[in-house]
């Protein structure tokens, strides 16, 4: 369409006015040739530029949750650490510390999806969650590791009793030094430990209050069982004043769907995480 456009010019210009009647034919083929040319070079450049959407970056969103392998087990299972959130304040959450108290670990990785489509609960948190602290326990239907030994019986608190079940030393076993590197890397502001079957909400060091509050979203009475000899509440709770509730949930919980865990105890593991406020 370019090139009939010029030929038409070429042939209405009346030489005898027109300044193309210095040059010969040639002369303007070429010139014409090169207005051809220098169009085509501009709707190009039109094309390129002027003619496109303005663009727009893509922007990477931060990725919430990530996990981790913390490390194994004594028949090398992976233990896993799975962190969500980038505030301040920590928040930890063990299940399956006993192998045949499993009910915990479905509930927990359900907390994650909720915590996924609510990040809000995270505003000025992060979440420790260790899903299944116990998995040889947990696949050999016992409460304790592989080992025979009980994990919530290895810590060195100073209460503790060297037996065959509890280890003739604190941290004898790779799960139980794994959790205790764990909580003194990262220094929560206070643990829940679930367990079965005891049906109450238990506190060690000075985790009452957070009992209390958990309590208000669950059917769990809170309850003070003690600090037994070398656990995990003897040693972080009443030696290292970090603290824990252990959220014990009943037998027969084990036998209920995720579904059905989470309308009996999520609200009150999502307290746990926003305490000292509501989480609805």
């Amino acid at each position: 369409m370019l090139a009939a456009s010029v030929r038409y010019y070429l042939s209405r210009c009346k030489l005898s006015r027109c300044p193309l009647k210095k040059h010969n034919s040639l002369d303007i083929m070429m010139l014409s040739k090169k207005i051809l040319i220098t169009l085509a070079l501009l709707f190009l450049i039109l094309a390129l530029t002027g003619c496109q959407d303005p663009y727009t970056p893509v922007i990477q969103q931060p990725q919430l949750a990530s996990a981790q392998i913390l490390g194994y087990s004594v028949q090398q299972r992976p233990i896993e650490l799975i962190t969500i959130g980038t505030g301040e304040e920590k928040v930890m959450i063990i299940a399956t510390i006993h192998g045949n108290e499993d009910a915990g670990t479905p509930l927990v990785y359900h907390l994650l999806d909720k915590l996924r489509a609510r990040p809000d609960f995270l505003t000025g948190r992060t979440v420790l969650i260790v899903p299944l602290a116990n998995p040889d326990g947990q696949a050999n239907r016992t409460r304790h590791n592989a080992s025979g030994i009980d994990l919530n019986r290895n810590f060195p608190a100073s209460n503790r009793i060297n037996n065959e079940v509890h280890g003739q030393q604190g941290l004898t076993e790779p799960e139980s030094t794994l959790l205790y590197d764990l909580v003194l890397t990262h220094r929560p502001a206070h643990i829940v430990s679930i367990h079965q079957p005891l049906y109450c909400l238990d506190y060690d060091g000075p985790g009452e209050e957070i009992a209390r509050h958990m309590g208000q979203y669950c059917s769990l009475p809170v309850k003070k069982l003690g600090s037994r000899p070398g656990s995990m509440g003897s040693f972080v709770g009443v030696e290292k004043n970090i603290p824990i509730i252990t959220m014990e949930l009943a037998k027969e919980d084990s036998d209920l769907t995720t579904a059905q865990l989470w309308d009996r105890y999520g609200r009150a593991l999502l307290a746990a995480i926003t305490y000292p406020e509501s989480p609805y």
